[in-house]
């Protein structure tokens, strides 16, 4: 029985690392300065974000370059 515990945990801890990431920490990072922009983004062209692998749609395009000019030119906090 005890050889049996061990996967067991492991799945347990799995489980609950992603319950942690979808309901606590995901929706913080949702406000962060570098997520913002692309989470607005997203949600006033109406795009279903988990539908990412259509790279030809010119909204992806244009996510994509936004996206890049944030992590190249973060927001900075008023002085």
């Amino acid at each position: 029985m005890r050889r049996c515990r061990k996967p067991v945990l492991k799945l347990v801890a799995a489980v609950a690392a992603i319950l942690f990431f979808m309901l606590w920490l995901g929706p913080r990072l949702e406000k962060t300065a570098y997520v913002a922009p692309m989470a607005e983004f997203i949600e006033e062209r109406g795009i279903e974000a988990n539908m990412y692998f259509y790279t030809e749609v010119e909204a992806f395009s244009e996510a994509n370059i936004n996206m890049d000019n944030t992590m190249k030119y973060p927001p900075h906090a008023a002085p």
